[in-house]
Parts: structure tokens; sequence; C-alpha cells
């Protein structure tokens, strides 16, 4: 991060390159807002609503496989499938209407994940709330490794909803507004962290299900790394239910008001209360 970052100009010019990198990712030509289907396929056959086609699968470990005529319209990997077709991991699905599809895991299961241009949570997003930037926001903290291997199970926003594991190698301990907390991260990525956390806002001015702060891993085992709340964003289920995001675990529950950071989606036909970061920003 620059050296400049707590002057007020140096600052909001790299506030501002975040928020314009944000509303990209959410709303931009491939925005995760666009985002309509998240299909667990645990059955012979299986149909999903939003694609034609029929999927089989035996198991993660296993194979998948797409069934389809040719006259569905649904190719891979840029060849129209006409018969059965095993899938992976890279593979890359498209549909007619534009959708495009690709194949994650969640718990040992096959997930078919959907993607279409003309969602209306992606083509009528319109801002993203939030509170003006203040670098009181902005704090120190001790990064504390956890013991090896720790997990700490949480609910994930899943029709019905599921109950998975993460990672959780290590707890940010700061003072903030007189006290001391503590928040517990999860490992999601080769050297990232994410912290999901409610506060005294959640459930009012943001949303029930918290928010998210992602943060590089520290370098060294242990020392000092900086939370900035000007950069708590809004889970991705706030934008488009089909992502299956966790619920914050009890321990990061902060008692007082972060009145920082982004604060709701502002959809067509929705009055932006705060500040919205849209496409003129």
């Amino acid at each position: 991060m620059p050296s400049d970052y707590f002057d007020s100009d140096g600052a909001l010019t790299e506030y501002d390159r975040w928020r314009r990198s944000r509303w990209e990712e959410m709303a931009g030509p491939d925005g995760k807002a666009g985002r309509i289907a998240y299909r667990l396929i645990t059955e012979s056959e299986q149909e999903v609503p939003e694609v034609p086609g029929r999927w089989t699968s035996t198991g993660f470990s296993g194979s998948l496989t797409l069934t389809a005529a040719r006259a569905e319209g649904v190719s891979v990997d840029d060849q129209a499938v006409d018969g059965a077709v095993e899938l992976t991991s890279a593979s890359r699905l498209s549909f007619p209407g534009g959708r495009r599809g690709t194949i994650e895991e969640l718990r040992g299961t096959h997930v078919l994940v959907v993607w279409d241009p003309a969602a209306p949570t992606l083509v009528g997003l319109r801002g993203i709330e939030a509170w003006p930037w203040d670098p009181a926001w902005t704090v120190e903290a001790e990064y504390r490794p956890a013991d090896a291997g720790r997990l700490l199970e949480v609910t994930r926003l899943t029709s019905p909803s599921m109950r998975d594991t993460f990672p959780a190698p290590g707890d940010f301990v700061f003072d903030l507004r007189g006290e001391r907390h503590t928040l517990r991260a999860f490992g999601v990525g080769s050297g990232t962290l994410l912290i999901t956390f409610t506060d005294g806002t959640s459930g009012t001015d943001t949303p029930g299900m918290g928010r998210w702060l992602i943060l590089p891993h520290p370098k060294d085992a242990t020392g000092t790394a900086r939370i900035d709340f000007n950069r708590a964003v809004v889970p991705h289920h706030m934008f488009s239910a089909a992502f299956p995001c966790p619920l914050p675990p009890r321990e990061n529950h902060l008692p007082l008001r972060i009145e920082a950071g982004e604060r709701a989606p502002v959809f067509e036909k929705e009055a932006a209360v705060g500040t919205a970061t849209g496409p003129a920003v």
C-alpha cells in the first residue's frame, strides 16, 4: 500500500481506485451480479431449471457428465454438444441467450454455476451505498496465528442452508473506540484471508448477514496488519442469491456501530439513502 495512504488526497485517490475496481467486480461486463444459479449436482440425469441438458455426477472424485441434443444449443469449450460429454473444473460451458457455466466443488459435490448477461440483478444494479471515507476507521491490528489445522464451522446460504467448515488460520486483535476486539479470519485462497463480521449496524443500516473484510495473509507468522473498515463490503449474496455465502461466526460480532464501508447494493427503482458508488464514480 502506498506510503501516502493516510494523506487525505493520496488516501482518497487510493480508495476511489478501489471503489471503481469493486464496481467493475460486481457490475462490469463479467460482473458477479450476473450469477443466476449455483446448483449442486447430486442425482443421475438431473435437470437444472436455468439451462438445458441433463447432469450426472458420481461424486467430485468421480465424473460429471452433461447430456444434451445439438438442438438444445449447448457447447463445451466451443464445441457443440450432441450426446454425452464428460466435464472437468476447466470446462467452459455456453448456453442459449449468452448464458455461461463453470464447474465448482462444494464439500465433495460437483456444482454448476451459471452466469447470465441479462440477469436483472446485473442490468438493474445502479450503485453500492457506502459511508463516506473516514481515516478514523483504519486500525493497526496484531495478527495471532491459531493452532495448526484450526477449522471453524459456519452456515452457508444455500437452499436449503448447509453447514460447512473453513480453515481459520489466525485472529486479528485491535483497539477501536477505546475497546479491544478480536476477529477470526478464514483462509479462502493462496495468501488471502476473509473476515466475516456483524456489528451494531447489522440488520438496519447494513445486511443482517454481516459484511466482509478481505485481507492479504500477513507475510510474517506474527506481526501487525492494517484493517480498513472503509473497505468493508456487503456479501455477494446481496447482489445475487446464487452465491452460497457463509454467515459470520458468533465470535465475530463487534459490539459497536461500524459506520464505514459498504451498506447495500442499489437496484433499479430503489432509492439510494447514502453515498452510492456506481458507474459515474
